[in-house]
This record gives C-alpha cells, structure tokens and sequence, in this order.
C-alpha cells in the first residue's frame, strides 16, 4: 500500500509540475503575441507614452546602451505601451518573437538612446518651463499641402520673435539634410548614432554654413527659432513663431516613420541646458 501512495504521490507531482509547466508556457506565449513585424506602425507604440519619471527610473540604473534598450523595451511591451512601472521580463519575446523583439529595441534605441538635451536651451536665470510651451498635438489634422496629420511636436517660446531663442541638437549625430523644405521652411535634419533622425523646422537661419556629413555634437546650436514655410524659399510669417520638431525611425520596408516627440520632450526638461542669449 505504501508503495503505490508514493507511486501516486510522484505521479500527481509529475501531473502539477506539468500543468504549472502548460501553464507558464501558455502565458509567455499570450504575452509574445502582442509583439509582431509590423508593431512599430501601431498608434500606441508611436505615442512613446512614457512618464518623465519613469525615464528617471530607467537613467538611474547606469545602464549600458543594449541594458537600457532591452529594459526600455521590456518595460513598454510588459504594460502594453502605456506603463507605470519598470518591468524588465524579455524572456517571452526572446523565446518566441526574437526577431520581432529585437527590431523593436533597434526602434527604442533610435529614439531614445542618444538623447542628451532638450532642444531649445532655457535663459540663464530662468526654467525651462517658464519660457517655452508645448502640447501634444501629434496625429492632429493639418491642411497645408493636402489633407495631413501632424508629425511632430510644436514650441513656442515666451517672447514670439523670430531669431530669438537658439534650437540646439539633441543628440549627437551627423547633418544628414538642411535646406528649404515648403512645409518645413528652413529645417535641418541630424541622424544620431542610434539611426533616429531629429527633423529641427521652421528656423528663422541658420547658426553656419552647414554641410551633408557634418559631425554635430548634442548641445551644438543649429539655427534660430522662426516662422518659415508655407511658400516658396524665403517664405515667412503665416504661422507664430515656433520650433516644429520631428522625430523618425527607419522601419523594416525602408522607409521613414515618425513617432511622437511629446513624451521624450517631457523626459528631457530636467537636462535643458543653460545658455547667455
């Protein structure tokens, strides 16, 4: 009798491990199944929903740039794009959505990754908050040119004159395009190490001469704050005075996708720099 309760109980051991087993599997796989090729084109992932404080969080460890990704990415998958939490569990992705995963971190990484500074520096003696403004405007109906949405982010700074306030680089990276765009005005473009492209538009000039390839260093003052475009070259005066800033990642079909730039202007308020101007 004994023999054949120990028998039973190994047996109904056996039976619970591999229930537990089914049910962990079947978890990882419900979680893997939100991650697919085509993630980076969804609404929620664009919107780059994160907290400044999570970001905080997330600076804080002293990460290397493949830790910080593959947090930043677990983090936003763990709670569905839009989280309150730090939650660095990749193991579902990694076991069934590899590629998938790892082209998503590359996104993260483009956007997130070479960020040093906000993109217009504040008056020494004064915040950050106290001389620009900024919504969220992303996605919203825009009609130069056609029926459009709004790929960017729009800042307005305190005094409205053009020429005033500097725009500086985010990121390190090189000049990959300046010039006139109708849209934009007169706009630069930097493509940081990560492969994000920072679009700066609408500038009132230019700070130099600048060339195609031209390393930049974050901090490094681009041009001037404006209201150009809508028009032929030259072209100024239809809109107030802002910084239009665009925000792009390379997607898997080779073309460029812009997400929102909001919530990464939140995460960098604490790092605007200080300038004399």
């Amino acid at each position: 009798m004994k023999r054949k309760t120990g028998k039973q109980l190994i047996l109904l051991l056996f039976l619970l491990f591999a229930v537990t087993a089914l049910q962990n599997f079947i978890q990882q796989r419900s979680r893997a199944s939100l991650l697919h090729t085509d993630t980076c084109f969804t609404e929620s992932f664009r919107e780059q929903a994160l907290s400044p404080l999570l970001y905080q969080q997330l600076e804080a460890g002293n990460y290397t740039d493949g830790e910080f990704a593959d947090l930043f990415t677990a983090t936003m998958l763990n709670q569905r794009f839009y989280p309150k939490k730090i939650s660095g569990d990749n193991c579902p992705y990694l076991r069934f959505k590899q590629d998938e995963y790892l082209f998503l971190k590359d996104c993260y990484s483009a956007i997130w990754n070479d960020l040093e500074t906000f993109p217009i520096p504040a008056r020494t003696g004064t915040d950050i908050q106290e001389e620009i403004s900024y919504e969220n405007t992303f996605g919203a109906r825009r009609d130069y040119g056609g029926s459009r949405t709004h790929e960017g982010c729009d800042l307005f700074g305190r005094i409205s004159e053009s020429g005033f306030y500097p725009v500086i680089s985010m990121t390190s990276g090189t000049v990959a395009k300046i010039g006139w765009l109708p849209l934009g005005g007169y706009r630069i473009g930097i493509r940081a190490s990560h492969g994000g492209y920072f679009y700066y538009a609408h500038l009132a000039s230019y700070e130099k001469n600048f060339q195609i390839g031209e390393p930049v260093k974050a901090g490094q003052i681009l041009g001037y704050m404006g209201d150009t475009g809508y028009g032929e070259e030259g072209t100024a005066g239809k809109f107030p005075v802002h910084l239009h800033l665009g925000i792009y990642i390379d997607t898997q079909a080779g073309e460029e996708l812009g997400v929102n730039p909001y919530y990464v202007l939140q995460a960098m308020e604490k790092k605007a720099k200080k300038y004399t101007y």
